[in-house]
């Protein structure tokens, strides 16, 4: 028993000292980033250059060293990390640069995919969360999906009335995120009147499944479905840990030029018994005007595409004026709440794969139907 014990308290010691040796070999490469700037800078000053080095030019050479770097500790899929194949622990890189994430991931020995996403008010390059999670134990080698934030994630892909490019522009916003923002915005442009930029949203009564992990879930469903039609989608966010307000969100739809601007939300009720599906679109005040009618017609069609497939209760379409994701749209734009995470046996309903698809489904037939496709 003594020597098992012995035996453990090394193990535990080894584990430190791999984990401080790899947080000293992280900071020596961030300081070996910094001087290959440096050098480069200093470099092109000596070879005669008439001006200094632009920003482009540096970030190319950030660019160059970091992927030298990457390289030269990428992991060997034929290497082993404590002992034969044995897992390793994935490190917490959530709120950190995309690029420092990436070096500690592959010094930890994972490889590392991108994913790009709207920033909303998260910093430049920031990485918003991870898949798989901190703390979760994967074979050496594998792969760690990183969503960070990119300014560039929706512009770089809108071409709309483009040649050669989709001929219909979606937008579409899984409703709200993993984490509220409470602060307020204004409810419309020039509107003394505020909200808070993002809610909470609901909870699931039996499941707890959050709505924006369902809203987020349909939506990725939805837009596979869609662009299986030739439709270019754009998404407002692709993960939960982000922070992009309503008035955000609409900005994004009116970016692209979406020819529709889809949200995808579930309600909730203080009476566990109220369930079905309803649509909502803006009316009622000058801010909406212009895409009023359009809202209307697609609020139309896609909530009955829905209550078609899924014989859900019909809970009908309403105008609403008070929305800010609505009245800072310049493209037309519907909400549609799936069903009510409030009743348990309609919440059980959409926590499953099946009917979660079925609601995409339907969605989609209602998009291509206004599309005219």
């Amino acid at each position: 028993m003594a020597r098992s014990r012995v035996a453990r308290l090394e193990r535990t010691k080894a584990q430190r000292k791999r984990t401080r040796t790899i947080a000293i070999v992280a900071a020596s490469l961030v300081v070996t980033v910094s001087a290959g700037i440096a050098i480069a800078v200093a470099v092109r000053a000596a070879q005669g250059a008439s001006s200094p080095a632009s920003a482009q030019d540096v970030g190319a050479t950030r660019a160059s060293v970091h992927e030298d770097l990457l390289t030269s500790i990428s992991p060997d899929p034929t290497m082993t990390v404590n002992g034969a194949g044995a897992p390793i622990e994935v490190p917490d890189v959530v709120g950190t640069a995309i690029e420092q994430a990436e070096t500690l991931l592959a010094l930890a020995g994972f490889s590392v995919m991108r994913v790009p996403t709207p920033p909303g008010e998260a910093a430049e390059g920031t990485v918003l969360s991870q898949e798989p999670a901190a703390g979760t134990k994967l074979p050496p080698g594998s792969e760690v999906q990183l969503i960070y934030a990119d300014s560039a994630a929706a512009s770089d892909a809108l071409a709309a009335n483009i040649p050669g490019r989709a001929r219909f522009v979606v937008c579409i916003d899984p409703g709200h995120q993993a984490r509220a923002n409470m602060t307020v915005e204004p409810i419309g442009p020039g509107s003394k009147e505020t909200k808070p930029k993002v809610t909470g949203g609901a909870t699931g009564a039996v499941t707890k499944q959050p709505e924006h992990e369902l809203a987020l879930a349909v939506s990725l469903k939805l837009k596979e479905k869609l662009e299986a039609e030739g439709i270019e989608v754009v998404m407002t966010r692709t993960a939960a840990g982000v922070d992009i307000s309503n008035r955000q969100r609409a900005e994004v739809a009116n970016n692209a030029g979406a020819d529709l601007f889809v949200r995808v939300h579930a309600d909730g009720s203080t009476n566990g018994d109220v369930r079905g599906i309803s649509a909502l679109y803006p009316s009622g005040n000058e801010w909406v005007r212009p895409i009023e009618a359009r809202s209307l017609r697609a609020a139309r069609i896609i909530h009955g595409s829905l209550i078609n497939s899924t014989g859900a209760e019909d809970r009908g379409i309403t105008p609403r004026a008070d929305i800010a994701g609505f009245n800072w749209s310049r493209v037309p734009v519907v909400l549609v709440e799936c069903g009510f995470l409030s009743n348990p046996v309609e919440d059980k309903l959409l926590a499953t794969d099946e009917y979660r698809q079925e609601l995409a489904d339907a969605i989609a037939r209602g998009i291509m139907e206004y599309l005219g496709t």
